[in-house]
């Protein structure tokens, strides 16, 4: 149900409850809302039923549940840790907002429970409508509950003073702005009055309401009993509330985000806008708390000079009234797509993107990072301003900067007006790529290009696998199923950085690292784990705040130990304890020169070979094994395959301990020439190829048309076919007349198409693509080759 706030929410949901169980449809209803105000707010109103005798409702807490106690009221966190039991026998769960849908505790909180579920919203956004099935059951507006009679219309006052920055003049304009409040405060927006109207500050952060509070008591002449701060980190904001709600003083309240939503002020008279506000949502949310109806008895208990409320005042510093002002296009920059959805994402693309704001508030959600909601702010270049002053590029590097914990900040700091993630914006703005591109493809009316339909479906299987992985339910996956999700069958350095780029653009990770073993070896594609530093290490790293935003991990050089198939393999071992003739008998039947000497899958005790057996039986016929056990290198799968080369010379054989610290391999010098060999194969087939198209085209074709075809500027200074690419010979063979010159009696777009795909082959082998090409690509080879050669003679 989408209500409007301040159009009875929290009476109709109580309603439910009542008329349910006085209809005998439901026994036990759980109340969830997301704030301690909402659980006090709610609760108050079941007091109220109660107390009026209007419904044979009873309420507990659901620890407490017994046969009087029907309805339960609690907070989101604490019922997501409670036990199975509570939510065993619920009929009904009704939930009074819908900010913490997505976060994953409180996902898993509704898949332990199996009752109907009513949610209830001040405005549906896309992911409440996915939750909750795509539909709403009723919705009204703001303005139907002004005609209605149940909320008031507001009086809009703008401020020549104006509040807009974050920097030393922040102070001076926070003066003028309340100073001009108070010169206008009796005569024009409540004329006649002498009595501080209840006024709501809203600040931007706790440095500004802090601020405000000074400035505020120093321009009204007044005293702490006067005005106050109430925020999330007030150790007594629960009382400075309910003071504020009932009682003569205190007369303003300073808030950031704690009194946007959720809390019942009916006396509030005034709200005084002192921060900007780039969700229309929130501004409604604002607006409702000096909307509510208040009877005459109860407004003059508080304010003596009030006779009757019948509308409240907006005061606007900072321009949220202006028309206009929520009016944004929240798709990417056509221009942009391809960009954003094939490099690194950072917080300046969000903003970009119209997916964040500048001026947006975040708070940092994470264990041990204390209670403040407000913690940070975006910038209008797209950084993380913490409230200290220091500047972020990177969300990491701010998070870690707050709790001094390597942290990811991407999960960790949550939009104050969303409670979205900054992950979950990445998420959307990708989204919106995708969008864009099939949109492009509309717009055009043509068939959508083999390219954009194949990074359409890459990005929805990355976000399918990022829920997998969020829901604790991790994909399992060979390195050859992973790289097919890019369309490709083996690993160059393009596709690494761009599976790389596109893996921390969805938070993701794969275990072991992808690029460290074969293709047909598994992974998992997971979670980063939270790293471990010491509280000296990072101490250090939050000295001094990061410039730059998170990079994709330095390339990695050459080859890894774990590239070699025989490296994940699996070794035949034998125990200490075992026979000679054992040991000889399975080197027979696995045609092996030595043998691993273990317990069990970790623990390496050395290897036993044809030259150890023999040495040791030539001294001592009846010698056991034990005695032919010799030492036995060992060598991590990521380690640089070059550098424990020159180990491998001397050693003849070293073993391989894999990802999960088993010994999952062995490395001879007959492996690595055999991976040598399939690795030489293409570049002697390519550098023959590239030899030959030469000699073709100096016998054939001008210089002088060469250069106008390949360097019509003259930049390169092409004067001799040596200084042509593979690119060149492509270029030039495409030209008509050029190709005539050749005299074959063959189809010049089918072979020079071909020579396209070679060329591809050719870059995707001089940027040391470790894996060895498949078959097909490497018959491709041979067979242009073959062709050449026929048609030089």
């Amino acid at each position: 149900m989408q209500m409007v706030t301040g159009s009875g929410q929290t009476h109709v949901i109580v309603d439910v409850c009542a008329s349910l169980i006085r209809a005998g449809r439901a026994r036990r209803i759980l109340i969830l809302a997301d704030r301690r105000l909402e659980v006090a707010q709610v609760t108050q109103w079941l007091h109220r039923y109660v107390r009026s005798g209007a419904s044979s409702m009873t309420f507990t807490s659901i620890d407490e549940w017994s046969p009087l106690g029907n309805v339960a009221v609690t907070g989101l966190q604490r019922a997501a840790l409670a036990g199975e039991e509570v939510f065993a026998d619920v009929d009904l769960v009704i939930l009074t907002s819908t900010r913490g849908i997505n976060r994953p505790e409180i996902a898993a909180l509704f898949d332990r429970i199996t009752a109907p579920l009513i949610g209830f919203t001040a405005s549906a956004d896309a992911r409440s409508l996915d939750f909750f099935g795509g539909e709403l059951l009723w919705k009204n507006t703001y303005q139907q509950t002004v005609d209605e009679g149940y909320n008031l219309p507001p009086r809009i006052f703008r401020l020549q003073a104006t509040v807009k920055s974050d920097g030393p003049e922040a102070l001076r304009e926070i003066r003028a702005a309340l100073t001009e409040f108070r010169g206008r405060l009796f005569t024009e927006i409540f004329p006649g009055r002498t009595t501080m109207p209840k006024t709501l500050v809203y600040a931007g952060s706790e440095a500004q309401a802090d601020a405000i509070l000074s400035v505020c008591r120093k321009v009204f002449e007044s005293d702490s009993q006067f005005a106050v701060k109430i925020t999330s980190s007030t150790s007594n904001s629960a009382d400075l509330v309910e003071a504020f709600r009932l009682r003569p003083n205190p007369r303003v309240a300073v808030t950031v985000s704690m009194l946007t939503t959720g809390v019942d002020l009916p006396a509030v008279e005034c709200l005084l806008f002192l921060r900007d506000i780039r969700s229309e949502t929130l501004y409604q949310q604002m607006l409702a708390r000096g909307a509510r109806l208040v009877d005459p008895g109860t407004l003059r208990a508080v304010t003596p000079d009030a006779e009757f409320k019948q509308d409240f005042a907006v005061v606007d510093a900072v321009g949220v009234t202006e028309e206009g002002h929520f009016a944004r296009d929240s798709r990417v920059p056509r221009s942009d797509q391809h960009a954003v959805a094939s490099r690194l994402v950072a917080v300046a693309d969000l903003v970009s993107g119209g997916v964040l704001s500048p001026g947006a508030y975040l708070r940092l959600r994470v264990s041990g990072a204390g209670t403040a909601a407000e913690t940070a702010m975006i910038t209008d270049d797209g950084a993380i301003a913490l409230l200290d002053g220091r500047t972020f590029q990177s969300p990491s590097g701010a998070a870690m900067a707050v709790t001094g914990k390597p942290v990811n900040g991407w999960n960790a700091w949550v939009t104050e007006e969303d409670d979205a993630t900054l992950h979950q914006l990445r998420q959307a703005l990708l989204n919106a790529a995708v969008d864009d591109l099939g949109r492009m493809a509309r717009d055009t009316e043509e068939p959508q290009d083999a390219e954009s339909a194949q990074r359409i479906r890459c990005l929805a299987d990355l976000k399918v696998l990022r829920q997998q992985a969020d829901a604790s339910e991790p994909r399992r996956l060979s390195v050859r199923e992973l790289i097919a999700i890019w369309g490709a069958r083996g690993r160059d350095a393009d596709l690494v950085s761009r599976i790389e780029t596109d893996l921390q653009n969805h938070g993701l990770i794969t275990v072991p690292d992808f690029r460290l073993v074969t293709l047909d070896d598994q992974i998992v594609v997971q979670l980063p784990a939270a790293p471990e530093l010491a509280p000296e290490a990072a101490a250090a790293v939050v000295e001094q705040p990061v410039a730059r935003p998170e990079r994709r991990p330095r390339p990695k050089q050459g080859l890894a130990v774990g590239n070699l198939p025989s490296a994940t393999r699996g070794v035949e071992a034998v125990k200490q304890t075992a026979t000679v003739e054992e040991a000889i008998t399975k080197m027979l039947l696995f045609d092996y020169s030595q043998l691993a000497v273990m317990t069990g899958e970790r623990n390496l005790h050395g290897a036993v070979t044809w030259r150890s057996i023999a040495k040791i039986r030539h001294q001592r016929p009846d010698a056991p094994l034990s005695a032919a056990i010799v030492p036995a290198t060992e060598v991590s799968y990521a380690d640089d395959l070059i550098g424990v080369l020159p180990r491998l010379a001397d050693e003849d054989f070293f073993f391989v301990r894999g990802p999960q610290r088993t010994i999952s391999g062995i490395i001879t010098a007959s492996d690595v020439v055999r991976t040598h060999g399939e690795m030489t194969a293409p570049f002697l087939i390519v550098g023959e190829i590239d030899q030959t198209l030469r000699w073709i085209l100096e016998d054939a074709v001008d210089i002088d048309m060469v250069a106008g075809l390949c360097d019509a500027d003259g930049a390169r200074q092409i004067d001799s076919f040596a200084r042509l690419t593979m690119g060149d010979y492509q270029r030039v063979l495409e030209n008509p007349e050029a190709w005539a010159t050749l005299g074959w009696p063959l189809d010049r777009k089918t072979f020079t198409q071909r020579l396209k795909e070679i060329c591809e082959v050719r870059n995707n082998i001089m940027h040391f693509n470790g894996d060895p090409l498949p078959d097909d690509v490497l018959s491709m080879l041979k067979n242009f080759l073959t062709l050449l050669r026929e048609y030089c003679d």
